[in-house]
């Protein structure tokens, strides 16, 4: 069982917490814009592969 934390511990992880969404908050759009093609080019092959593996289980 965890043991209560102390008020210091507590406003570290607190500092921390906003250190990680101020990071996250200065994320530069060719990162984002990365994201967007790797999800398109995964759903592309998802919808390649799903349509391969209905091929295969009806003949």
């Amino acid at each position: 069982m965890a043991l209560p934390k102390e008020p210091r511990q507590k406003m570290i992880n607190l500092m921390y917490l906003v250190l990680t969404a101020l990071l996250a908050l200065n994320v530069s759009s060719e990162i984002l814009n990365a994201f967007k093609v790797v999800d398109s080019s995964l759903i592309t092959s998802n919808t390649n592969l799903d349509a391969a593996n209905n091929t295969l289980f009806t003949s």
